[in-house]
């Protein structure tokens, strides 16, 4: 085995040297600083009297490719004086150029000057801006072949799982398998794609992916296919996780750029949408009321092909709002925009430290202006250490007049060809349009030298050792095996997870546990199990609940479940009830449950479940409670008794868009509503059930994002009972109670609603928020440099039988923070409200929401 693998480092040390000889030719690279030796980020690097350039990253490195000849190259940066070098590239070698710019010295200069260089700037962005929508629309379908390049560098060192791997190998194992420098030095990901790109108007895409590597994973290894089916597998039951699976963008949330889907980036358009880089859509410079929001200054102009090309400054009026910063060039005569180098205000980006974008526009024979080049530089902090992303697209070989049918374009957006994953090295170099720097080829031999190693038994059996291991936080934490090999994970939850001084009749001592296992074809065994013991009353409590997906790519999924333990009767009460004892029932059950996806978007279940439903009256309760939640704390009286019940679910997403990778279907989501249907059937008589009614429920949801005024959250529900020849409290409909301080999920509850109120009638409840995001307070002076948001809503339930009718409004302020990696919003809200039982009544409440980075939403 070490024989072989250093015969394949010789041979793969050997291609390396070939590419490099050939690869980085007709690169000038370098280091760009200030007079104190201090990088210079987002310098701009550009090949003199033309659009064409890059800007330097966080280290103030910068990487030009450039063709043979002679060059002059221009660096600048706003501030310092401009620094001209003329260079002679070889197709042979590479250049290296470090450059230092000097402060600028400051220039009196005169009212009348700033004022023209406005003045003509101004009027040339109006003429571009006329001629915008134009251009649009002559771009009305097209294909074009796509090559996108992704780097992610971190600047420390590699990752905590792959510091601990490398604990567990030895020295000589590593050194054997050509691992150990790679492990140490691994601090870079890099993604190459191939693919072809489909366009129809207005903003309908579609990628055949051709050819996909990640370097850090594999081509495909088996790490992936088991962590991504599970992450795209719902937890499908009642009471136990959503219907349908969760909505996911990319695998990497540090990949801000995948491909079209991900943003269209058409500097063409007026808005361009982004939402893995701002929450509110950024305003194109030339964007018809562009006026409103950004300053132009003419910065010069120069030849470029035989034309004219005007380059224009652009500075946003408002720092906060998700605006750019830079140059727009245009061409004279034509005013059609050619290139971008801009960088979007950093107040305004989510998880990004900065982000700077330089993008290409060639015209077409009929006219069109299409982008040919796009290069993304930005940086991520990542508690200590820095990710400095850099991603490469370039498209080519437009066809714009091959028909394409609309139903060519359908939910399907994206899909890997079988072979996408099995390209080799050969190929690459082939369909490479770019030149790679040397640390990216480096790392591409290092990688490729070791992936036959990172698809083996004996790398799981080593990666495994890192989360097997047990050390003194392991009683704390939660004790695991996993065995990647054969699929399976084992994971028994710590003393912080066992512990539980608020149970009932006291403490109680739970032990959680759950095992996982996936088989190489997909499929997905999953089982969770708890059981604790009270000490109070001296009972012993669980439940098991068996999962299995036999069908991922249609979500299939048979689960099972027993148990016997205190259930929440109103799983989404208010904070205050939900620990209070008057909503607890002890429930001793059993049931099954089939879901799966009948149609694309289509989710249902079916759902039976057995119940022998008791009231926990007669236990000794715990002191503490009874003073601290009061008449809340008296537990439900009631009748024992069974209850079957059958369950149909249903949820429909209009318009789904997903993804296939290989037998993977990931679901990317909908820009239209949501719709639910829930139907519950009291089966009399089945298994000594006692109950006997029909109940059906619709809920209709949608977020709506209002161009760059904010975005709205609306959900419709209404319910009833169709027959309830026997119907107990337990089966009535509960609603979200209010707490007397916490602001509760606004599209889902009422902030001033009783805690316990239920209903065995029909109802109709509506919820409507709108977060303003900065629309309004970022244009005020003074007031915007505290971030703050404005945000207001309304709520209303009537419920006709009892003649309740209850409506409020809300308005507040949001302040969006970031602590690490997680960002969070803080909220303070005046709430008043009238009923048809109690006066009119105001207060003040306060709220907190978590952002999820995958489904760039706010959990509210």
């Amino acid at each position: 085995m070490k024989k072989l693998y250093s015969l394949q480092a010789i041979l793969l040390f050997a291609t390396l040297f070939l590419l490099v000889a050939s690869g980085t030719a007709q690169v000038v690279q370098g280091k760009i600083t200030d007079p104190d030796n201090a990088p210079m980020p987002f310098a701009s690097v550009y090949v003199a009297e033309s659009s064409y350039g890059v800007t330097s990253n966080l280290k103030g490195q910068y990487f030009l490719e450039l063709p043979a000849g002679e060059h002059e190259i221009v660096f600048s940066f706003v501030g310092y004086e401009s620094v001209r070098k003329v260079v002679v590239v070889s197709p042979k070698k590479s250049i290296e150029l470090n450059v230092v710019l000097n402060y600028a010295t400051a220039q009196i200069r005169t009212v009348e000057i700033v004022a023209d260089e406005r003045d003509r700037g101004t009027t040339i962005i109006k003429e571009a801006m006329d001629r915008r929508k134009d251009y649009n629309s002559l771009v009305q379908q097209y294909s074009c072949k796509t090559y996108a390049k992704t780097s992610l560098e971190k600047t420390k060192v590699i990752s905590a799982e792959l510091d601990s791997l490398a604990q567990h190998v030895s020295v000589e194992q590593l050194e054997a398998a050509n691992l150990l420098d790679h492990f140490k030095k691994q601090n870079l990901n890099l993604i190459e794609v191939v693919s072809t790109t489909y366009f129809k108007a207005p903003g309908r895409y579609k990628e055949i992916v051709e050819a996909y590597h990640d370097y850090v994973r594999g081509p495909e290894s088996r790490e992936v296919n088991r962590q991504m089916s599970a992450s795209f597998t719902a937890d499908i039951g009642p009471d136990h996780g959503d219907l349908a699976p969760k909505q996911y963008s990319a695998d990497n949330p540090y990949l801000l750029y995948e491909d079209m889907t991900s943003s269209e980036l058409n500097f063409y358009d007026n808005l361009i949408d982004f939402p893995q880089l701002t929450q509110k859509p950024l305003l194109s410079p030339i964007a018809s009321t562009g006026l409103l929001s950004y300053k132009y200054y003419y910065d010069g102009a120069f030849l470029e092909k035989g034309k004219t090309v005007f380059r224009i400054r652009v500075e946003p009026r408002f720092r906060n709002e998700a605006l750019f910063e830079g140059f727009v060039f245009i061409e004279d005569g034509s005013y059609a925009l050619l290139g971008v180098d801009l960088k979007v205000n950093s107040e305004a980006l989510l998880f990004c430290r900065d982000f700077s974008i330089i993008q290409n526009y060639e015209q077409q024979p009929g006219g069109q202006y299409v982008p040919v080049r796009r290069e993304f530089t930005y940086t991520i902090k990542e508690g200590k250490t820095y990710i400095l992303g850099s991603t490469r697209v370039d498209h080519s070989d437009y066809d714009l007049e091959t028909e394409l049918k609309a139903s060519f374009f359908g939910a399907e957006i994206k899909r890997y060809v079988p072979a996408a994953f099995e390209r080799d090295s050969s190929y690459w170099q082939v369909k490479r349009p770019i030149t790679l720097s040397e640390k990216e080829l480096r790392y591409i031999q290092e990688s490729d030298s070791v992936s036959d190693y990172f698809n083996s038994d004996d790398y799981f059996r080593r990666l495994d050792s890192a989360f097997n291991r047990v050390d003194w936080l392991t009683p704390l934490a939660g004790y695991g095996r996993r065995n990647r090999a054969k699929g399976n994970e084992l994971y028994v939850q710590g003393i912080l997870g066992q512990v539980n001084p608020f149970g009932i009749g006291g403490y109680r001592h739970r032990l959680p546990a759950s095992f996982n296992k996936t088989f190489d074809n997909g499929l997905q065994l999953e089982n969770d199990f708890f059981v604790d013991y009270g000490f109070r009353n001296k009972d012993v409590k669980g439940r098991l609940k068996t999962g299995f997906t036999y069908v991922p790519e249609k979500f299939v999924k048979t689960s099972v479940w027993v148990g016997d333990y205190y259930e929440l009767i109103n799983s989404y009460a208010s904070i205050e009830q939900t620990f209070s004892r008057s909503n607890y029932v002890r429930n001793r059950t059993g049931g099954i449950s089939q879901s799966m996806e009948i149609v694309n978007g289509l989710y249902g279940e079916v759902a039976f479940e057995y119940s022998d439903q008791q009231g926990i009256n007669n236990l000794e309760l715990s002191k503490w409670s009874g003073v601290l939640f009061g008449e809340l704390n008296e537990p439900i009286e009631f009748n024992r008794y069974v209850k079957s019940e059958l369950q149909v679910k249903l949820k429909y997403r209009f318009h789904q868009e997903f993804v296939m990778k290989g037998k993977r279907k990931i679901v990317i989501g909908t820009n239209y509503p949501e719709v639910d249907f829930t139907y519950k059937k009291g089966l009399n008589g089945v298994f000594g059930s006692e109950v006997d009614y029909d109940y059906i429920e619709f809920n209709v949801y949608d977020d709506i994002q209002m161009a760059r005024f904010g975005y709205s959250q609306w959900s419709a529900t209404a319910g009833t009972y169709l027959s309830k020849d026997n119907l107990r409290v337990l089966e009535h409909r509960y609603f979200r109670g209010s707490d007397k301080w916490f602001f509760s999920n606004p599209v889902y509850s009422l902030q001033l609603l009783g805690p316990t109120l239920h209903t065995p009638n029909e109802f109709l409840q509506a919820n409507f928020i709108h977060h303003f995001e900065g629309s309004i307070l970022n244009k005020v002076p003074l007031l915007n440099r505290l971030k703050l948001q404005l945000a207001a809503g309304a709520g209303t339930l009537v419920i006709p039988d009892s003649d309740f009718a209850h409506a409020e409004v809300f308005a507040g302020l949001e302040r969006v923070i970031r602590i690490k990696d997680e960002l969070f919003r803080l909220s303070v809200f005046a709430v008043t409200s009238d009923n048809s039982l109690d006066t009119a009544q105001m207060r003040f409440k306060f709220g907190i929401s978590f952002y999820n980075t995958f489904t760039q939403r706010w959990d509210n």
